[in-house]
């Protein structure tokens, strides 16, 4: 591997992660993190370690195309690497198969070179590609939920003047049904009243006929009897 790949493998690394990540989580599996352990120079836990000659878990797409990168500058590490990668097939015993690829590159490379290549160059990688992936996450996150928070608080805030609007003309309407009930007592109270005067009106009238009525009954007897008067006494 050579410095070339970096640009164009960083380039795709978005794409594949966030392909990646569609199918699976990231789980880590207990030897793939004592192995983690042993290149960075520190014991794996005795209960996480892995047993001698155990195949090691397949890694999820996402850490494959993320160990892809990491990996993609030339160094110490990646030239053992490349020779352990043949050897795999081959020499089942992990030690052995170790010990014949560095004895490839042992003329050029030393042990020590390897372990500061993972925890200088790789592991800072891993930090790197860390942090850009905390930006496309963010950037999505901005992309894909920004706008839809925007929306939901912008429905939030009309519901919520809608519901006041409601609550306004509700109170308003109640107001006004509570004016027209008031109008509507008050003029049945006129109307009861003027009911009542108009029956003690015609009660008043219907004793001032009567009166009347008498007065004129008793009027056409007297003139009655002036005219018997007149007739007996003058023709």
């Amino acid at each position: 591997m050579t410095d070339s790949n970096d640009t164009a493998s960083r380039h795709g690394l978005g794409a594949q992660l966030w392909g990646a990540v569609k199918d699976a989580l990231i789980d880590e599996d207990p030897i793939a993190a004592a192995r983690r352990a042993k290149l960075q120079g520190g014991n794996a836990p005795a209960e996480k370690a892995a047993a001698p000659d155990a195949p090691a878990a397949p890694m999820s797409p996402m850490a494959t195309a993320l160990m892809a990168q990491v990996l993609s500058k030339a160094t110490a590490y990646t030239a053992l690497t490349e020779k352990l990668a043949p050897l795999e097939s081959i020499v089942l015993d992990e030690r052995t198969r170790y010990q014949a690829a560095y004895a490839l590159i042992r003329s050029s490379r030393s042990v020590d070179q390897v372990v500061q290549a993972i925890a200088m160059q790789h592991m800072p990688a891993l930090e790197a590609e860390a942090a850009r992936f905390a930006a496309q996450l963010e950037d999505k996150e901005r992309q894909e939920i920004g706008a839809r928070s925007q929306e939901l608080q912008a429905l939030t805030t009309n519901i919520d003047a809608a519901a006041q609007q409601v609550a306004q003309l509700r109170e308003d309407a109640e107001a006004r049904i509570r004016q027209i009930e008031a109008t509507v007592a008050r003029d049945r109270e006129r109307q009861a009243l003027l009911t009542r005067e108009i029956d003690t009106k015609r009660h008043e009238l219907a004793g001032v006929q009567r009166q009347f009525d008498a007065a004129a009954t008793s009027v056409q007897h007297a003139l009655d009897a002036a005219k018997a008067t007149v007739l007996r006494y003058l023709a």
